[in-house]
């Protein structure tokens, strides 16, 4: 590379890390963040979050519907993502990270500890993921603990998740990309959600696996 496109290419590196710390959006709280759309009767409480890890883009990125109690981190680590959650819905603490888009239906109750993850992070290919750790240690040094500003998302497994109405999670459960999870289901604490969960069932473990069959329409029947 001669010298004047190294002077060039480092005069475009300062000029990207100017306006990301311009524009960018760290870890802060949502009220009256133009990036969320609420119905007026929903309560975000205050330990609620946004981040954006990338520019964010002029549009509604979380929709959130009528009488919420949300406790949750939205993080956005590339320009894409969605996030729609909808009524009365209760959510204790949440990271929910999404690329592609993360809806959640209405009647639907979460407890603490949950991650909900639309994406792989990671290619699981060797030769698409080796730069990942230098890319990473160089975009932390440039960009104020960001580390994911010039990664390659690309290579990247991104796909949407659907919770229906009704489902209740359990504490600690994380679900990964490409699940759906049918109405009235139940995900056991600390499960580990990989594959579509059928409605009106009880799921639990790492993987989680179906271990009861409700009711459909979720009434109790006498034993």
């Amino acid at each position: 590379m001669s010298t004047n496109n190294i002077q060039t290419h480092k005069k475009m590196n300062l000029f990207k890390k100017i306006v990301y710390n311009i524009l960018t959006i760290r870890p802060k709280t949502i009220k009256n963040n133009r990036a969320i759309a609420k119905d007026s009767s929903t309560i975000l409480l205050k330990n609620c979050s946004i981040r954006f890890d990338t520019l964010q883009e002029d549009r509604i990125y979380v929709k959130i519907g009528n009488e919420g109690l949300i406790s949750a981190n939205f993080i956005f680590e590339s320009g894409s993502g969605y996030i729609e959650i909808g009524n009365n819905v209760h959510i204790g603490g949440a990271n929910i990270i999404s690329r592609s888009s993360v809806k959640i239906g209405n009647d639907v109750t979460m407890a603490w500890d949950i991650t909900i993850y639309d994406h792989s992070s990671h290619s699981i290919y060797w030769t698409e993921r080796k730069g990942d750790n230098h890319q990473c240690f160089s975009d932390y040094l440039a960009y104020n603990g960001n580390n994911v500003m010039n990664k390659n998302w690309e290579v990247v497994s991104a796909k949407p998740i659907l919770i229906e109405d009704k489902v209740w999670i359990g504490f600690g459960v994380t679900i990964l990309k490409g699940v759906t999870i049918g109405e009235g289901a139940v995900i056991g604490a600390k499960s580990v959600v990989t594959k579509d969960v059928p409605a009106w069932s009880v799921v639990a473990g790492n993987p989680a696996k179906v271990v009861k069959n409700l009711p459909l329409g979720g009434n109790k029947i006498s034993e």
